[in-house]
């Protein structure tokens, strides 16, 4: 995977197989708690054919180094360097659960950088139980097992959940600690009706740590966004309904640009 320098570190990202092709709209995927780009493996192949897909690793996931941040504002932060690092100045971003965090605040605080948004399994709020928080400092396998038995919807296969389970154990647990802390000390409820971005909200019907009426809130605050329920489908909704979730996130895509192109007309 390519790496660049952010902010001292070396930033780990994916691009597809051809890199970044001049001429193709740029949408940058942004992981969530203790994920990497593994999280984002049902998407490479459908959305290289005709974008320009970028998928980063966090400070301190994946191959990035660092230590992982204990606010989302901080990630933000990396991830606008990020951006310019890469000359991306007006990208789509796609970020699921924390990631989504991390996309609402660089929807208020840089909105200039960014053509739309999608948010997936995430809220304007996102409170941590207290168990999870102290269960990865003293039991860190047996709390991410525990808690990837919430992630998925029933319906999913147990190999997708032991998966999901190896790649959350290859976050170190200062990290993961870090990202669940930075997740509940976030709060957006009363800023989030301030995003005025082409948004689409999307999360799985069976969601059980970002629930439904998260996405609901955020469409009821943000003016003129669209929100997709998939059926079937918990909180890592890109993967256990991976067709329809790349279905509606290329159809979002592909009208604001063609309303952009018309407006210039």
């Amino acid at each position: 995977m390519p790496i660049v320098s952010v902010d001292g570190r070396q930033i780990s990202y994916w691009t597809g197989r051809k890199g970044i092709l001049e001429g193709r709209e740029a949408v940058l995927f942004i992981h969530g708690a203790g994920g990497g780009q593994y999280s984002w493996s049902c998407q490479k192949g459908y959305f290289e054919k005709e974008f320009n897909p970028i998928i980063v690793e966090l400070p301190g996931h994946g191959e990035s180094e660092g230590e992982g941040e204990q606010e989302i504002a901080r990630y933000a932060e990396h991830v606008e360097v990020f951006l310019k690092a890469l000359g991306l100045h007006k990208a789509f971003l796609v970020g699921h659960s924390m990631g989504g965090a991390i996309v609402q605040t660089l929807a208020l605080s840089h909105p200039g950088m960014i053509k739309g948004i999608v948010l997936v399994g995430t809220g304007a709020r996102l409170k941590v139980l207290p168990m999870i928080l102290n269960g990865i400092k003293d039991d860190f396998e047996g709390t991410v097992r525990k808690m990837n038995q919430f992630v998925y919807s029933r319906n999913v296969s147990p190999v997708l959940i032991e998966q999901g389970i190896a790649e959350m154990l290859r976050c170190r647990p200062g990290v993961l600690y870090g990202d669940f802390l930075a997740c509940d000390r976030f709060d957006l409820m009363n800023e989030i009706e301030k995003i005025a971005l082409p948004t689409l909200i999307m999360c799985g019907e069976d969601d059980q740590l970002a629930p439904v009426k998260y996405s609901q809130f955020l469409h009821n605050r943000i003016k003129g966004s669209r929100m997709e329920i998939l059926p079937q489908a918990g909180h890592k909704v890109m993967m256990e309904a991976s067709q329809l979730f790349n279905e509606k996130v290329r159809e979002f895509i592909e009208e604001i640009v063609k309303g952009s192109r018309i407006q210039r007309v």
